[in-house]
Formats: structure tokens, sequence, C-alpha cells
């Protein structure tokens, strides 16, 4: 673990232009200035309702990076066009016409010029996940049987199913898990969902 830490502390980052070490605390007011006056923008111009259509990029889950342990928003480098409206998500779509859900919040619609398509989203080929059909457990986590919208069949890992937030189960993984267990169908909890806190049968 120090060394991926390591790692990605001593290498250029997209968002930035600088390797996370060589962030001086100036550098870091700069930045979050910046993101602040973004999110501003969004604000005052009414930009939460998203449009079928419309380019967007993904904000990437904060990492802890630098010698201070700040906690910066970055954003994918691809944008992907919005499919649809699902509940309370947004289906977004990429080149190889794959989607995912994301939560708006994770959304970021101010992109910049000269940005190019992302080729795929992690729920692969098919689209969106309609049902949990069964799992295979996989050493600490899990790998989901599955039917798409499209009625196509297939398998998708536990964190393609997280909606690019692999710290949390889905909404249609706790519903599985709770079904099955409840109605005797996996006698003992799997291990892999004693590390997402708050899960209860």
């Amino acid at each position: 673990m120090r060394q991926i830490i390591n790692d990605y502390n001593t290498e250029y980052h997209s968002s930035t232009q600088q390797k996370p070490d060589d962030f001086t605390e100036k550098d870091n007011e700069e930045y979050i200035k910046k993101q602040r006056l973004k999110e501003e923008y969004v604000r005052k111009n009414n930009l939460y309702n998203l449009r079928p259509g419309q380019k967007v990029q993904v904000i990437v889950e904060p990492r802890t990076w630098g010698k201070g342990n700040q906690q910066r928003r970055h954003l994918d480098p691809s944008y992907y066009t919005v499919d649809s409206v699902d509940t309370s998500a947004y289906l977004l779509r990429a080149k190889d016409g794959s989607v995912a859900r994301y939560p708006r919040y994770q959304i970021w619609t101010k992109i910049e010029h000269g940005l190019k398509q992302g080729e795929t989203l992690d729920q692969g080929r098919h689209g969106a996940v309609k049902s949990i059909d069964g799992h295979e457990l996989v050493g600490n986590d899990v790998k989901y049987d599955v039917t798409f919208e499209n009625e196509n069949t297939g398998k998708v890992t536990g964190r393609g199913m997280r909606e690019g937030n692999p710290n949390r189960l889905s909404q249609m993984e706790v519903q599985y898990w709770r079904k099955n267990i409840n109605e005797g169908h996996v006698k003992d909890m799997p291990s892999f969902l004693e590390k997402y806190r708050g899960f209860r049968v």
C-alpha cells in the first residue's frame, strides 16, 4: 500500500499537470479556489438539470494526495453524453454505446474544449443492469450474474455495480443480499459484506 501511495504522489496528474508531492500550499489554495468558482458557476447558471445528448464529465472520487493529506476533487479526462434520467441518477453513454448510472453530484457540466469521448463505461457494452440473478464469491469480493436492460445476460464485478463509488454497496446489491439471506438462499453472510459499513440484513 505504501508503494502505491508513493507511486501516486510522484506521478504527473492530468487535472493539475503536477506531481502531488510538488504541490505547494499556494498551489493547493489556488486549485481549491478554482474548483469553488466552477461550482459557483454551476449554481448560478442553473446547470443541475441535465438534458439528453448533453456532454458531461464524471467527477472522480476524491483522493488524498500531497504532503498535507488534502483531499481534492478531479475529473475523468474524457467526456460522456447524457442518455436519460433514471430515477435520482443519470445514465451516461460512452463511445461504444455502454452506459452507467451516476448521481447528479458526480457529474460535471462545464467541460473543456478538445476532450475526447470516453471509449467505454464500467458496466460494459450491454447497458445498465436490470437485475442480479446470482453470484460467485471471488476472494474477498463478488462477481454477479446479471440481466441487462436489453435482456442480455452476463457477469459484472461488484465494483462495476457500485456506480463509481466502490466503497458503498449499490441499492440493487443491498436488496439482493437482504432477500437471499432472509429467504435462506444464502445461509451465511459472505465475509466481504462486513467491510461495507452500515449494511444490515
